[in-house]
């Protein structure tokens, strides 16, 4: 029978466990930085369901210039990070800068077929979140 001070789950005069060392961290060297491939300006998206009107032609392929913060003043940040980390895209904003970037009107934007201007979007998308390697 068990001892009034005795609780379950305890060992009386056991040995100690050795302690084990933690990670051994490198304080002297820097993280490697990966190297990110440089984007070439202009950025050319293919039209693949419908080409757009520019003036009198249409065209299959959209020629994007590369964005400026302002751009981002001037028409408003087209994305933004919600609390769950997902990239929002704000259609209305991202029309208007499609349509700034590529000196398309913006109605011929707005008449584009979904697909492509979906196609657009997520490829400028990229350039109007934060890059957390900055941080």
């Amino acid at each position: 029978m068990n001892k009034p001070n005795d609780r379950e789950g305890f060992v009386r005069n056991a040995e100690p466990l050795p302690e084990t060392p933690g990670p051994i961290i490198d304080i002297d060297n820097e993280p490697e930085q990966i190297e990110q491939p440089k984007e070439v300006w202009p950025v050319k998206v293919k039209l693949l369901h419908r080409g757009v009107r520019s003036g009198a032609d249409t065209v299959h392929e959209l020629s994007f210039r590369e964005p400026t913060g302002g751009d981002i003043n001037r028409y408003g940040n087209p994305c933004h990070v919600n609390q769950d980390g997902d990239v929002i895209i704000l259609e209305r904003k991202m029309t208007t800068m499609m349509s700034a970037l590529s000196g398309i009107l913006p109605p011929f934007i707005e008449a584009m077929d979904p697909r492509d201007w979906n196609s657009c979007a997520y490829r400028l998308r990229g350039f109007f979140i934060p890059d957390p390697t900055a941080w």
